[in-house]
């Protein structure tokens, strides 16, 4: 039986230093009330402290990027998904490559959330926080553009 291996991303250089030709695979979560969908405000890491993302993972080496969307909502939500359909898949990137598996889940409510968050809110997609991540604000922007959400 095989071991199975964890992805590893390769660090960026912060200042002036040529970037990796890398790609991030990533599962990405829409959890809806209504019309209004669910963001997450980062603590850490501290690039992202403050920012407000939709709930996401990158997807280990081997992973099905279902299970992935599954971990994320227990690992950042502290819950159990009931369901989840992919709804889309996007790929963009300058800095790196970004592809992403998009999952509409359900949720039976929010539990005990990560500790890399400050909080989580629902929110109307006309009245979306400045601070979301502008990556992230891509992906809700493509959701809408192609009626996804």
């Amino acid at each position: 039986m095989s071991v199975p291996k964890a992805a590893r991303l390769i660090p960026q250089p912060l200042s002036g230093g040529p970037f990796e030709e890398i790609v991030h695979v990533s599962s990405f979560v829409v959890v809806k009330n209504g019309a209004r969908i669910l963001l997450a405000k980062r603590l850490r890491p501290e690039s992202t402290a403050g920012k407000w993302v939709l709930p996401a993972v990158v997807i280990n080496y081997g992973e099905d990027p279902r299970a992935a969307a599954s971990r994320v909502v227990k690992e950042q939500l502290g819950v159990e998904s009931t369901k989840a359909s992919l709804i889309d898949v996007q790929s963009y990137g300058d800095r790196h490559w970004d592809i992403c598996f998009v999952y509409r889940v359900d949720v039976p409510g929010i539990g005990s959330i990560s500790g890399d968050i400050e909080k989580v809110e629902y929110f109307d997609l006309g009245g979306l926080p400045p601070e979301l991540r502008s990556d992230h604000r891509e992906v809700i922007d493509m959701l809408s553009a192609r009626s996804a959400i």
